[in-house]
């Protein structure tokens, strides 16, 4: 229940009048901001000095409503004697903010997401209980490179974040990495840190995917990687990004699915579309090494362009166990829907068993 709401029932009864007091999970979010005035962050403080019991979630997001490095740093000590599960701070201050140390005493946390912050980690520090890491536009300060130790950690979310190869995670149960516009990833940590053999969902965009060749290019890794399925977003065409693609294919035994969300700037890059379908013919092999084991694949946002339709023939040329195709249509062009579909279907499968589903709603996200 949004604050605002609980406390309105504090006036029912004399016994509810401070029942309020006691809400688990405290959002801070803008519809928060749009009711109160300049006076915000002194609600805030307030709430947490009244509350009572455990605080098992405090998300504070303040996406146009700016809010002083004390201000913010005297929430979280309030908050982390509450025995807090779940930490959320997205901060729109011009400045990033720096996440202050008591959040690393906070040793119950389960799930914390950080977004615009500067990010200091104790070296050896544990998290015994967190299972899910977010970290967005956050900068690592690094004057050396440091260990976090999170035994529980399964998710692991990178976006636009810089210097994350001077944290060294250790986890035995990471199965999920999602890695969208940080470049600090490439094939030579898969081979070298263990932690990236055990992931079985992988999240990349275009741009990560690309990144992942720049050190220890090679079509092979020295390692097998778990792998179960591989999502890639926003993949703008090139030869590189398709060899950066094959290589985890081939690497990952166990694999069987492959989302593509978007094919983007696909007008744009005439020259390299054409270099692609150079490439694709002449690797045949790799290709149909690198998707015998999928059983199904998912194209979102599909358009309808040359490229788009010629990777789909690939796939399903050489995946002979293919068992699904789900291709979505991007809204806003299905006037050309009939004839796409028409098209899809008369391309050659090597897998006699599979089905495509053509859908003209699209709701999916990276």
């Amino acid at each position: 229940m949004p604050i605002k709401y609980a406390a309105r029932t504090s006036i029912l009864s004399k016994q509810w009048s401070q029942l309020w007091y006691t809400l688990p999970h405290l959002l801070f979010d803008h519809m928060f901001f749009q009711h109160v005035s300049n006076y915000a962050g002194g609600i805030i403080r307030k709430i947490l000095m009244q509350h009572t019991g455990p605080i098992l979630g405090f998300h504070l997001v303040s996406e146009t409503r700016k809010l002083s490095q004390s201000y913010v740093d005297r929430c979280i000590v309030l908050v982390a004697n509450h025995v807090i599960q779940k930490l959320t701070l997205d901060m729109a201050n011009d400045e990033l903010y720096t996440l202050p140390v008591s959040v690393f005493t906070c040793a119950a946390l389960t799930h914390l997401k950080l977004s615009r912050c500067i990010v200091k980690f104790p070296d050896s520090n544990r998290f015994p209980k967190l299972v899910g890491l977010q970290l967005e536009e956050v900068e690592i300060d690094r004057p050396k490179q440091t260990t976090l130790i999170l035994p529980m950690l399964e998710t692991l979310e990178l976006k636009y974040c810089d210097d994350v190869d001077y944290v060294r995670i250790v986890s035995l149960k990471l199965v999920n990495l999602s890695v969208l516009s940080t470049y600090a990833i490439t094939f030579q940590c898969f081979n070298v840190n263990p932690i990236f053999r055990k992931i079985k969902h992988l999240c990349l965009d275009g741009s990560s995917l690309k990144k992942l060749g720049s050190v220890c290019p090679s079509d092979r890794l020295d390692v097998s990687l778990n792998l179960q399925s591989l999502k890639i977003c926003d993949l703008k065409i090139s030869v590189k990004r398709i060899m950066c693609a094959l290589c985890l294919l081939r690497n990952s035994p166990n694999l069987v699915e492959l989302d593509i969300d978007e094919v983007v700037k696909v007008d744009k890059t005439v020259y390299h579309t054409i270099e692609l379908f150079d490439y694709l013919s002449k690797a045949e092999k790799k290709v149909s090494e690198a998707l015998k084991l999928i059983r199904t694949v998912r194209i979102g946002k599909f358009k309808g362009t040359v490229t788009e339709m010629y990777l789909v023939q690939v796939i399903l040329a050489h995946s002979s166990k293919l068992e699904r195709m789900i291709v979505q249509q991007k809204m806003q062009k299905f006037e050309r829907s009939d004839e796409i579909l028409k098209e899809l279907k008369c391309y050659h499968r090597a897998s006699p068993s599979a089905e495509i589903k053509y859908s003209k709603t699209d709701s999916s996200a990276c």
